[in-house]
């Protein structure tokens, strides 16, 4: 969840929009709150995203208001009130995943290829094992996967469905753990399965090119045995088809969670938001569609 789980801004209403942005900044001060300020530097909508759904099946509505924005004073922006266990278990939820990914970088690069991660690597292990100390199992899932990840990428090529099992299989865990009863449970983790497997292939997409330039990794080069300089038509537009699935999929298990409010922005998001990356990754977009 790395920068592509985001709103289609120009579908949505003000106020939907105003929320969204108050979960993002609310999500903001939890990071620096519970991690120090470097923390807030990995913010995205990816988390927003996880956030907006745990807040959106909270018994209780949170309450939100105006503060002065940590890095410009002389902005205030809408945040939650009080303590939001959901949006504490999203930071911590970001910090295991961005250690890990972070971990993963350092190993790929080789040694000055990684100087700067490396100088930035203890402020992230210590986040990391503050958010381990809260949310143990969150840790456990996102550091099992990895290794099953690297496994997978050193072994024989079985398929892109095999190679971004563990990504998928680690995000659908990660939404059930937060899941009120069997049944939601269950809902949770197809949706997480699926924003999971969408999130592994738009990131192959996004990235095939390079891959292909500097010989990296990437499940789709590989199931089409394409080399640099190959057309890349028929793989874009097939891994396409299967993103769609993606998102239809997603959408089904939206409509089966009980939302208790919030439902038009997660709605936006996966109906129209994740569409929209697509066309971007593609290049197809002619106006910005996506928030930034």
């Amino acid at each position: 969840m790395f920068g592509y789980i985001k709103a289609n801004k120009p579908e949505m209403r003000v106020k939907e929009y105003e929320l969204y942005k108050a979960v993002y900044c609310s999500l903001c001060r939890e990071l620096g709150r519970g991690y120090g300020p470097a923390a807030r530097l990995t913010l995205s909508y990816d988390f927003t995203f996880l956030g907006v759904l745990l807040l959106a099946m909270e018994k209780d509505c949170p309450r939100f208001v105006k503060r002065r924005c940590a890095f410009n004073p002389l902005v205030k922006c809408n945040r939650t009130k009080n303590k939001s266990e959901s949006l504490e278990f999203t930071s911590a939820v970001a910090m295991c995943m961005i250690y890990y990914k972070l971990l993963d970088d350092i190993e790929d690069s080789g040694f000055w290829g990684s100087v700067g991660k490396r100088l930035v690597y203890p402020l992230f292990a210590l986040a990391r094992r503050r958010a381990k100390k809260k949310y143990p199992e969150v840790d456990e899932i996102i550091g099992r996967a990895m290794k099953k990840q690297s496994e997978i990428e050193r072994g024989s090529f079985e398929g892109t469905d095999r190679a971004g099992d563990p990504s998928a299989g680690a995000l659908a865990e990660i939404f059930a753990l937060r899941a009120p009863d069997d049944t939601s449970k269950r809902v949770l983790y197809s949706l997480g399965y699926c924003i999971g497997k969408w999130v592994y292939l738009i990131d192959a997409l996004d990235d095939i090119e390079d891959d292909l330039a500097r010989g990296g990794y990437n499940p789709i080069a590989l199931k089409y045995g394409l080399k640099p300089g190959d057309d890349l038509k028929t793989a874009k537009l097939e891994t396409i088809a299967t993103l769609n699935v993606c998102v239809q999929q997603a959408g089904a298990a939206l409509e089966l969670l009980d939302i208790k409010r919030y439902y038009d922005i997660l709605a936006n998001i996966i109906y129209l938001g994740l569409p929209a990356v697509q066309k971007h990754v593609l290049g197809e977009d002619k106006t910005k569609e996506i928030v930034e």
